[in-house]
Formats: structure tokens, sequence, C-alpha cells
């Protein structure tokens, strides 16, 4: 009679409930590195539009003629020694973009009314925001997005 009434958990409930934990925890540690990589690649297009914006004033301090063409290239080592820009720390591998070796730049170009328009070309170590059509490989800022990442 005493013995019953004394119940523990048996090894197989004891195995199961392990199982289970395992199983949640790798759904979760799945879930995270998803959610990192996907903040990575945000914070990626938001170093492209902050390389648009120091664009912005770098044109706006009239720094740059459109004269004889309609278009004009600044790039990322520009706006950077001229205190536009500080360099950009590349998310996906934590290391500081190069003055020297990255080509990385911002296409400006004037239409006739006078508008500006600004296209993207920002490359980091492993991936590119780049190659958007063969003719223009720069993003125009409208398009700029996550779908716009590439492998480099």
């Amino acid at each position: 009679m005493l013995l019953r009434s004394k119940r523990g958990m048996t090894l197989i409930e004891l195995l199961a409930v392990i199982v289970i934990l395992g199983i949640v925890s790798s759904i979760v540690v799945i879930a995270v590195l998803h959610i990192i990589e996907k903040s990575k690649e945000r914070a990626f297009v938001s170093d492209a539009y902050t390389l648009y914006e120091a664009a912005r004033l770098y044109v706006g301090a009239e720094k740059v003629e459109f004269l004889p063409s309609r278009s004009s290239v600044i790039t990322y080592k520009q706006l950077v020694e001229e205190g536009m820009l500080h360099p950009i720390q590349d998310p996906f591998t934590g290391n500081v973009l190069s003055l020297e070796t990255n080509p990385s730049y911002v296409l400006v170009k004037k239409d006739e009314d006078g508008s500006l328009h600004y296209s993207i070309c920002l490359k980091g170590e492993t991936k590119q925001l780049c190659t958007y059509s063969e003719q223009s490989p720069e993003v125009p800022v409208e398009a700029l997005s996550v779908q716009q990442i590439r492998d480099r």
C-alpha cells in the first residue's frame, strides 16, 4: 500500500521531457539566427541610405559640378575625406570598409528641368547593393530594400 502512494517520474517520462526541450530550443536558436541575419540586412540598407544622405549634403554644399555631363559620381572615399560621412562598418563582417579599396559610390543625375536623381552602389566585403540592371548597376534610392542585396 505504501509503495503505490509514492509515485515518481519514470525514466521514459524524463527522456520525453528532455527531447521536447531539445526540439523547442533548436527552434528558438534557428529563429534567433534568422532575426540576426535580417537585422544585418536592414543595417546594410540603412548604410546605403546614409551614403545617399551624405551625397545629398555634398551636392547641397555645391561641391559637385554637372558640366558638361548631366551626371556625377561621388565615391565613398570622397564623402569620408570631405567629412560628410563616417567610415561605414560592414554589418555582415564587422569590419570598417576600406577607403582605398572599396568601390562604393553614389551616382547623381541631373534632368533637363534641374531635378536630381540619386542611385547607390554600396559594396560590402561579402554583400552588395549593386547590379540593379545590366544597363545601370546602381540601385535607385527609391528601390533600396533588402531584396536588392546580392552576394559579392
